[in-house]
């Protein structure tokens, strides 16, 4: 079998596209194509005409050329092989970032490939299956006001999910906001359910985020139990997730913005954090994912998939979730957008507080390919 086609397809909602923390908005679909007729689908949560110029960009020279240059003509179950001749085609502009956020979407898809061809769920062909379905949050993001907030996360609790993050929204103000937001939540759904809160890292006009002011952010909320406190730094701010994770007994959860094992180490290693997130449509794909996850288990660190974009990315979370024993909990996204909501023949759905596991071939899905036709949109 030998890969004949790379396509980089970017797809997008109707209407403008808000300038807020929702990547289900738009997106890019990935379809690898085999001389056998078998079509791998994969994703990237980035931007998607990035990545679409990362994969169909002609050869400049060795070590600078486009990911498709790498991929046609490989077998695909010399997947290992082609992740590294990937990150070497592309060293002199990528090593990170959107280079290897594209290099998530052929991975995957490649995966999806081997998994049809051998007639096998990932998780089986990947040598574990240590759960057949996952407890799963509802992730939402947090709104401005409490009444707001109260409602939302009561919203969520009715639904019948024991497990709910609220992020960004609302808490891109100042501590005493996060305070009260935090509060109205909790209060809304009881103790007996898990909150997140994905509190974010962009700054306003009002406050500067550094690990100080996140210390004082942390103690004030301490007395509503939160799960964990999700990306509360800048991604570069390796010293400050450090301190932030040395002054609280609280889980540290960070990670959707890192890329490859070697951003991972950096997380574990010295930033200290008590919960890492990487995202297969961005961290390297399933390939550098098990990687990742097989580092934090040697660390005794727990992986949470993060998952914010179409159901793509939440059948390889599962699968991924699935074949780890240090796996736990699946971000389900409960953005009402097409991109989310309609690029799968049958979305998924939460019963009882769990998501199963796809058994079928592959990731275990059926594409809507009409879906993706109909938001595709080859210019902007």
């Amino acid at each position: 079998m030998k890969i004949v086609k790379v396509e980089a397809i970017p797809v997008r909602q109707p209407g403008d596209i808000l300038a807020i923390n929702d990547s289900a908005q738009d997106g890019i679909i990935i379809k690898v194509y085999t001389d056998e007729g078998i079509v791998g689908y994969g994703e990237v949560d980035s931007a998607p005409w990035v990545v679409k110029a990362i994969i169909e960009s002609p050869v400049s020279h060795r070590i600078c050329q486009g990911l498709a240059n790498s991929v046609v003509g490989q077998d695909p179950f010399n997947v290992d092989s082609i992740w590294e001749k990937m990150y070497q085609s592309s060293m002199f502009y990528g090593r990170r970032g959107a280079v290897v956020q594209a290099m998530s979407g052929i991975d995957i898809a490649i995966w999806d490939i081997i998994g049809k061809a051998l007639g096998k769920p990932l998780h089986k062909v990947f040598g574990a299956t240590y759960r057949n379905k996952v407890r799963a949050y509802a992730s939402i993001l947090m709104p401005y006001t409490t009444e707001e907030a109260h409602d939302e996360a009561l919203k969520w609790k009715e639904a019948g999910y024991t497990a709910l993050k609220m992020g960004w929204g609302g808490f891109e103000g100042s501590n005493k906001d996060i305070k009260r937001l935090t509060e109205a939540a909790r209060r809304a759904i009881g103790d007996d359910m898990d909150l997140m809160l994905d509190i974010g890292f962009i700054p306003n006009s009002d406050f500067q985020i550094d690990a100080a002011s996140r210390i004082l952010m942390a103690q004030s909320i301490r007395e509503y139990n939160p799960y964990w406190i999700e990306e509360p730094l800048s991604p570069d701010d390796y010293e400050g997730y450090r301190k932030l994770a040395e002054s609280t007994d609280l889980r540290i959860a960070c990670g959707e913005n890192e890329t490859t094992k070697y951003g991972f180490k950096q997380l574990i290693d010295y930033c200290k954090v008590s919960i890492v997130q990487p995202d297969i449509t961005r961290c390297g794909g399933f390939t550098e994912a098990r990687k990742i996850a097989s580092y934090a288990q040697t660390n005794h660190i727990t992986v949470v998939p993060h998952a914010w974009s179409s159901g793509i990315v939440i059948a390889a979370s599962l699968q991924f979730i699935a074949s780890i024993p240090n796996g736990s909990l699946l971000e389900f996204c409960e953005a009402d957008t097409p991109i989310r909501k309609e690029l799968l023949a049958e979305d998924f759905h939460m019963a009882g507080g769990y998501v199963s596991v796809p058994e079928k071939p592959g990731l275990g899905i059926e594409i809507n390919d009409e879906a993706i036709e109909k938001y595709r949109v080859d210019t902007y």
